[in-house]
């Protein structure tokens, strides 16, 4: 009894923690809408239109696409035999659905992922531990475009801000000499050995799975095109930023919009715990909007886009998901 109350405890207060952030984003947008009043955003907003929503929901999915198969790549073929590239692909897409949709922290979002996974087939091991990997490397891509964003605002904002961008890309370049270390490479599993017991229907299998992450992280070969592939997906962002903001009636420059994005989305790593990162990514739009001139009735108005263009693509894949679920419950009746 007393083991079950110390596992339980911890997770409540993630919970609660959870509900707090959430509780406290979802004050600070109000307050942003309270501030700027709806009429501004609404008309930021009707300049968009539908057909704009649907526009920039389908420039978003080849980037899924490239994602998916970014994370199909790491896996060995042995551990990914009879599971093709469009299965991690939708598996992707339910992950970043869950994420951005469903009333979780993005954590959720990687373990229905790599459920999601799991349901078409991939073996659970597998599945798992690939997620972590494709989630390390996303990260580690992540860096050189935080530090490209920095560059940029340093080159634009030279007399305002430097000082930021400056301290900025010292860290870029340091967590980047850090991840170049020859020891880095045994950093996933320890971080991976350190949590496994935590969950205990997958400690049971922990050696199994420290096995599957040996495989994968020797892999190097593997490794370097999905890291590639991942900052490529990062650039494409700046383009969808752009391409937001031109439908907006908006227009911002390409530097500018690749510093918004860049930025924005180390706001989002930072604020994992907040259930779909809300106000932590409202007021970010706002600040970082601000830096270029941009008011922030249109810094809001784009932030709601980018929900917008979320929910319109999260709302199909989960459906599907919740059928994959409902298949494997429910019994096939005999011919």
């Amino acid at each position: 009894m007393e083991e079950r109350g110390s596992s339980t405890s911890p997770n409540r207060r993630v919970k609660i923690f959870a509900i707090l952030a959430f509780s406290a984003g979802f004050a600070l947008t109000a307050f942003l809408l309270y501030r700027v009043s709806l009429h501004p955003i609404l008309i930021a907003l009707v300049n968009l239109g539908v057909g704009g929503l649907i526009v920039i929901a389908l420039a978003h999915v080849p980037i899924i696409c490239l994602l998916g198969t970014a994370w199909w790549s790491i896996v060995e073929p042995r551990e990914r035999s009879g599971v093709r590239v469009w299965t991690y692909i939708w598996a992707r897409a339910v992950r970043d659905a869950a994420a951005e949709a469903l009333p979780f922290s993005q954590v959720g979002g990687y373990v229905i992922g790599a459920r999601a996974l799991n349901l078409r087939g991939a073996n659970a091991s597998s599945a798992s531990v690939s997620t972590f990997v494709d989630l390390t490397i996303e990260f580690v891509a992540k860096i050189p475009y935080l530090l490209l964003g920095l560059l940029i605002l340093e080159w634009l904002k030279s007399t305002k801000g430097g000082t930021a961008a400056i301290i900025g890309i010292v860290v870029c370049v340091a967590a980047t000499a850090l991840l170049l270390h020859p020891r880095a490479s045994t950093v996933p599993h320890r971080i991976f050995e350190r949590f496994i017991p935590r969950w205990d229907r997958i400690a049971a299998s922990r050696q199994r799975l420290l096995d599957v992450l040996r495989h994968m992280t020797d892999r190097r070969a593997a490794l370097l095109p999905s890291a590639l592939l991942h900052f490529f997906c990062w650039l494409l962002g700046a383009g969808e930023t752009w391409l937001i903001f031109h439908l907006m009636h908006t227009p911002v420059a390409i530097g500018p919009a690749l510093v918004i994005d860049s930025l924005i989305g180390a706001i989002r790593m930072a604020a994992f715990f907040v259930p779909g990162a809300v106000g932590a990514q409202e007021g970010g739009y706002v600040l970082l909007c601000g830096l270029f001139g941009l008011s922030p009735a249109t810094a809001l108005a784009f932030s709601f886009a980018r929900r917008g263009r979320d929910i319109l693509i999260a709302a199909p894949v989960l459906l599907s998901w919740q059928w994959r679920e409902a298949r494997k419950v429910l019994p096939v009746a005999p011919p």
